[in-house]
């Protein structure tokens, strides 16, 4: 397969962000292009609301109020932080939405396509199809702060003990810096989050038409040929405001993954860096990516470095990824991606080579332990 030609493909459709016309052409793209190679494919609607730039600048601007307010009235302004705080953390982890909700909703798509082969594991490759905004602006505060949500969330934090010690009497120079500081930060997110919805969308070749080239070149020569996994690929939408077509997929087949024998392997991100795989993922406080995909991954990336090869190594995904929206619902993910904005069939194989070795190994090592357990008595009455 030519990796390179669909990845131009996925390219060639511009304007793909979450809930838009290219990302729906895309899909459908993606669907015939997998019924080409032999494979069932169906897509899927899911009803997303993209905006979260729009409802976490109303967030970081209630916070900003809030300790204007607080000065006068400590009580009112902390009740302003503290509604803004809780709005931030529910959307962010994908609890619940508040401000968002008062966003439009636009309809989404993920293509999926199964095997239904009655082996005991079930693997999912996954990768998202569309492309995020272009916001300049806010890459660098997430350079620069790590985890821009963390460092948003703690500034409020910050804001609403400064009114409770407000609340109770405090005051002097020592309080105003205190609060001043924390204010600061999000008078400077402002227009970091609004730039998320005034930049239009890139092109989104590394992130992520490669990671679908990808993924198609792994069902295409590893489709139907594992011994113990049925492979399933799932393109996802709506990955950009925080993995919210692999949240919808999630909910939808949540009664028919078995927690103990699926696996989820999400390509994100293939660029002309070294390739990665996450050892936790996830904004806030990430969670621990499944410890023996990670030992899998730490093997194959040590056995390249006896042959001299430039080996792989791990990383903090600090993002909602698809492979974070599956670890919060207890299922064994890992993320592989290849740092870096520019790709070539070089670094195109490279990715392809590494997670073409994870699934093998994962056959191989976790397989029959999954057939021994459906063959065992208790696996049987289960």
């Amino acid at each position: 397969m030519d990796t390179v030609r669909e990845m131009a493909a996925v390219t060639a459709q511009e304007g793909r962000s979450a809930g838009t016309d290219a990302e729906r052409r895309t899909a459908v793209l993606l669907r015939d292009r997998l019924r080409e190679m032999g494979r069932e494919a169906e897509l899927q609607t899911v009803q997303v609301r993209p905006r979260f730039g729009l409802a976490h600048t109303a967030h970081a601007l209630l916070a900003v109020v809030g300790s204007v307010v607080a000065v006068e009235s400590p009580a009112v302004g902390g009740v302003l932080i503290l509604v803004a705080a809780l709005s931030t953390f529910l959307d962010v982890t994908n609890i619940f939405h508040v401000a968002r909700r008062l966003t439009g909703r636009r309809l989404s798509q993920n293509v999926e396509s199964t095997e239904d082969s009655d082996k005991p594991g079930t693997l999912v490759l996954v990768a998202h199809y569309d492309a995020p905004r272009d916001a300049r602006a806010f890459a660098f505060a997430s350079r620069l702060l790590r985890d821009p949500w963390l460092a948003m969330l703690g500034a409020m934090l910050l804001l609403i003990g400064c009114c409770v010690a407000r609340a109770l009497g405090a005051e002097g120079i020592a309080l105003t810096v205190a609060q001043f500081a924390p204010t600061v930060l999000l008078i400077l997110l402002v227009p970091a989050l609004a730039d998320i919805e005034l930049s239009g969308t890139s092109r989104g070749t590394a992130d992520n038409a490669a990671g679908v080239a990808t993924v198609l070149r792994l069902a295409d020569e590893l489709g139907g040929r594992l011994e113990h996994f049925d492979l399933w690929v799932l393109f996802t939408g709506a990955r950009e405001p925080f993995a919210l077509g692999m949240s919808g997929w999630l909910k939808k087949r949540r009664k028919e993954l078995d927690r103990e024998a699926t696996a989820v392997l999400n390509v994100d991100g293939i660029g002309c860096g070294p390739v990665t795989f996450s050892r936790r993922e996830g904004p806030l406080l990430p969670l621990r990516s499944h410890s023996q995909l990670v030992r899998i991954c730490q093997e194959i990336a040590e056995d390249d470095r006896r042959e001299g090869a430039f080996s792989a190594r791990p990383r903090v995904v600090r993002a909602r990824s698809d492979a974070a929206a599956a670890i919060a619902r207890g299922l064994p993910a890992l993320t592989v991606s290849r740092e870096g904005d520019s790709v070539g069939p070089d670094e195109m194989d490279g990715a392809y080579a590494f997670c073409r070795e994870l699934v093998e190994r994962l056959d191989a090592e976790v397989g029959p332990q999954l057939s021994e357990v459906r063959k065992s008595p208790a696996g049987s009455a289960a």
